[in-house]
């Protein structure tokens, strides 16, 4: 498992949304952007699934992702791979739930949390380290 950088920590909590890849059993790539992707932890990300039933089916085939995250004021971009594990109840849960009801947009109930241990992290800015691992 890799530790995430301070800087990509930042983006994390700073609120962008996120991009997930995921394979298909078809070897079909399929890509989701996620409101709710934000840092767990130095080694974890996570994100709520409210809608996507591609994502889950992908999931289930093959937990291996990898996570687009992009600041268009600052111009960074990384890309975070790892396994995914999807969360249908517990601690983790339970608050990721509550933090979606509380943003009272009439979304529906989260279906379950995604939490991704990470493996690698690679900067995918435009410039001479474009492409270079950063963890």
């Amino acid at each position: 498992m890799a530790t995430l950088p301070e800087g990509v920590k930042e983006l994390l909590k700073s609120g962008h949304n996120v991009w997930i890849a995921t394979i298909g059993e078809d070897g079909w790539p399929n890509v989701s952007i996620k409101g709710s992707g934000t840092l767990l932890d130095d080694e974890h990300l996570f994100f709520a699934d409210i809608f996507s039933k591609k994502t889950r089916a992908n999931l289930l085939h093959n937990n291996r992702v990898a996570v687009g995250i992009f600041n268009p004021e600052s111009k960074v971009a990384v890309q975070v791979k790892g396994a995914a594990t999807m969360i249908e109840e517990g601690d983790l849960f339970d608050r990721v739930s509550k933090q979606i009801e509380d943003l009272q947009m009439g979304l529906p109930s989260v279906k379950y949390v995604v939490r991704i241990d990470v493996d690698s992290v690679w900067d995918m800015s435009a410039g001479p380290n474009a492409g270079e691992r950063l963890a």
